[in-house]
């Protein structure tokens, strides 16, 4: 896809990964949408990315629930009359061992990192259809591809991602809509350094890392779409 003038939703784009994608994308032409709970962190962003001679706004919103799904698309539509491209990244991390996980814990990490990602890519897709080209990325996790015990909840939510790039690449097929789904391994992000996890974030990737990986998979020919692709940190990615 050529990026130059399309629009990007990214969300959770006030830090960690999806800082670094919207400031990536806009780098490359895009127009970007920038979506968090927090206003302050995400207006720091659009300064940056303003700064840096490009083009993007931000909006405060709780993805997880459809009235402002409804006004971020819309919003986005009146600003810049498209939407091609949309990064699901938000997520939460609310991690206990499998027989201490509380409901509270469970409907937390459900809403955000799931729930939330079908009601914005469904959205979107219905808009993309009408224009006939479009590209979605789901962040997921590689806790999805083996659930771990101590954050179960978590995990199954991203494993629920994994299911939900399915259907949505089926879809997508019909209408010329291409969805891929990334799995990061360790990255260093806010989230992660608040687990507290006994390994040297020395070890870890950046976000500046899956950043690219969007990039790659944005940038690949019309003829072809990479469905999965796992970013594991080259030097250490276990416990």
């Amino acid at each position: 896809m050529d990026l130059q003038g399309k629009t990007a939703i990214v969300t959770g784009s006030g830090r960690g990964i999806g800082r670094r994608t919207a400031i990536t994308l806009a780098g490359e032409g895009c127009n970007v949408v920038l979506v968090s709970r927090t206003q302050k962190e995400v207006q720091e962003v659009e300064k940056t990315i303003r700064n840096e001679g490009g083009e993007a706004f931000h909006l405060a919103a709780d993805i997880s629930k459809k009235k402002d799904i409804e006004r971020v698309l819309n919003q986005t539509l009146k600003k810049y009359d498209s939407l091609e491209i949309l990064v699901n990244n938000a997520g939460v991390h609310f991690a206990s061992p499998f027989l201490e996980t509380t409901e509270e814990e469970w409907e937390a990490n459900m809403s955000v990192n799931l729930k939330a990602v079908f009601l914005l890519s469904q959205a979107a897709l219905r808009v993309m259809k009408d224009g006939g080209l479009g590209y979605i990325i789901n962040i997921s996790s590689t806790a999805a591809l083996e659930v771990p015990a101590r954050a179960s909840a978590y995990g199954i939510s991203k494993l629920g991602v994994k299911g939900l790039t399915q259907a949505l690449y089926e879809t997508g097929k019909e209408c010329g809509v291409k969805v891929s789904v990334i799995y990061p391994g360790m990255t260093d992000t806010k989230l992660l350094r608040d687990i507290n996890l006994p390994v040297d974030p020395g070890c870890w990737m950046l976000p500046e890392d899956i950043a690219g990986c969007v990039l790659f998979l944005l940038k690949q020919s019309d003829r072809i779409v990479i469905r999965e692709l796992i970013a594991w940190a080259a030097r250490h990615d276990k416990i």
